[in-house]
């Protein structure tokens, strides 16, 4: 189905649905592959496709302007870098979609069994370990891959990422098609994995080329594609990714299959990367507003948890802004560009924490960042001075039609539980907070959307029979070290009541 068919099918489909001639169900089919979905208060998400979580500046005053004109409550930052429009009337579904797409901000492919918002390292190319810019590649498949029939009308999900780092390659592994990069005799390529996921029986992908030269990359993600279409099950909707293939014909097999469609595969690119970032452009555009350091604790503290040198000279580093619960007003997203634009910046990043990241900062600008963060966000912890807020979850039951716990509200505990902890354990020092936010991730059901399966303490929120109740417990997953492995659960289920001492008593572990 062609992009204005599928929005003429939702215009048609949520009219009916206004009109009370047509269910939630009936219009869930014409919305989910638009990224559309209803939520428990009978409003409306919309997830918007940000690939690799680069955003243009341009592109974050559109998303404000949407957010403002359409009475929209809020944009959520999502773990796989996209953005969702919460809160939206039914009423104003499809202009807010016509409005985004037109803009260059497309749903097609935010949800349904369709190829999904390809995910990247945030900072790309920028990052003290990069190998090399995988963005180019990132941008370049998805535009290429949004002209394929196919990858719109798939058994099941199809989630494709690019890492630029050594340290990121199990989040590479654990994509439908992951993309780890690495040079070999000065060329850029990458070790592709296939298969991995995370949800119901998460796996850690095949190795399907331990190096594939960049520019078949277009080639590998057609075959990865034709595959999936041919051979997933469309039975069984929870037999339906890629890693049950694996699971059915073996990991041997499989690899001998994809390698079958990998030779007949043909992508009739002329050029691939397509899309690029001159990078030396943008540090040249740096601007400096040098102005007096502070002489606080707090101002020493915020240095240490949000920024990071990047690969360039001593005198660029990267700034992350930490959103408290990844969601933001209309307005602050015009003060995130704002702060972008004042660094000379043309784009921000989004990353899988939910936070955002200024990627190119002059050093002696921070003083001027810190003051610019305070004054925007007043009332808003964006610079980690609490935990609340900043442990990642999923947006829950509260929110989420198939949300079972309340995950944020157990967030929240844990926060605070690891706030008193850090207090009495100062030798653990400020970046110990970074850390912890990095290391914890909470879903409220197996669907995994807070990507508990690889994080270091991960909590999955269910149901449990309890003497004669149904109770709230969760199930605690930790991963050890560096291993390129899912998390391991962690004793039996957990209370709702018991899970931030539970969780304290990881996490110190892992600090020490």
């Amino acid at each position: 189905m062609q992009l204005d068919e599928s929005h003429a099918e939702l215009k048609s489909k949520m009219q009916e649905y206004l009109a009370g001639e047509a269910s939630a169900t009936d219009l869930k089919h014409a919305s989910a592959p638009l990224g559309v979905y209803q939520q428990r208060n009978d409003q409306f998400m919309a997830r918007l496709r940000i690939t690799g979580g680069h955003l243009t500046l341009a592109d974050l005053r559109t998303v404000a302007g949407v957010i403002t004109s359409n009475g929209i409550g809020y944009a959520h930052l999502t773990t796989r870098q996209d953005i969702q429009l919460q809160d939206v009337p039914a009423e104003q579904v499809c202009d807010v979609v016509q409005t985004c797409n037109g803009k260059g901000l497309p749903f097609r492919g935010g949800g349904g069994n369709t190829f999904r918002n390809i995910a990247a390292s945030p900072a790309s190319g920028i990052g003290a370990d990069s190998l090399f810019d995988v963005m180019p590649y990132a941008k370049s498949l998805n535009d290429l891959i949004l002209g394929w029939d196919k990858a719109f009308q798939l058994p099941r999900k199809l989630k494709i990422g690019f890492y630029d780092s050594p340290s990121e390659e199990l989040a590479a592994a654990v994509q439908d098609l992951g993309f780890a990069a690495k040079v070999v005799d000065g060329k850029p390529g990458f070790k592709v994995y296939g298969g991995g996921g995370m949800g119901r029986e998460s796996a850690v992908g095949v190795t399907l080329f331990d190096f594939l030269p960049a520019y078949l990359v277009p080639k590998c993600a057609l075959a990865m594609t034709e595959l999936f279409y041919d051979h997933g099950n469309r039975e069984n909707r929870n037999q339906a990714r890629i890693r049950f293939i694996v699971k059915r014909l073996g990991e041997g097999r499989f690899v001998e299959l994809f390698q079958e469609y990998f030779a007949e595969a043909d992508p009739q690119v002329a050029l691939f990367p397509g899309w690029e970032l001159d990078l030396t452009q943008e540090l040249a555009a740096l601007q400096s507003s040098p102005g007096e350091a502070p002489d606080n604790a707090d101002y020493r503290n915020w240095l240490a948890r949000a920024v990071s040198p990047t690969r360039f000279d001593d005198d660029v580093v990267t700034v992350r802004v930490f959103v408290p619960g990844g969601d933001l007003l209309a307005a602050q997203l015009g003060s995130l560009a704002e702060l972008a634009e004042k660094c000379g910046g043309s784009f921000l990043r989004l990353t899988p924490a939910q936070d955002v990241l200024v990627p190119l900062v002059r050093r002696d600008s921070l003083p001027s960042v810190y003051r610019f963060l305070k004054t925007a966000f007043p009332e808003t912890d964006v610079l980690l001075d609490s935990l609340v807020g900043h442990v990642v979850t999923c947006v829950g039951s509260t929110v989420c039609k198939i949300g079972i716990l309340n995950s944020p509200a157990a967030g929240e505990a844990v926060a605070r539980s690891l706030d008193d902890m850090l207090a009495k354990r100062p030798e653990l020092g400020p970046a110990a907070a970074t850390r912890v936010v990095d290391c914890i991730r909470v879903s409220g059901c197996p669907n995994s959307c807070a990507g508990h399966p690889i994080a270091r303490v991960g909590l999955q929120g269910q149901k449990a029979r309890i003497g004669q109740a149904m109770e709230p417990v969760y199930q605690v997953f930790a991963r050890p070290g560096d291993a390129l492995a899912i998390s391991e659960p962690v004793g039996g289920l957990v209370k709702e009541p018991d899970i931030a001492g539970t969780v304290r008593e990881l996490i110190l572990a892992q600090l020490k």
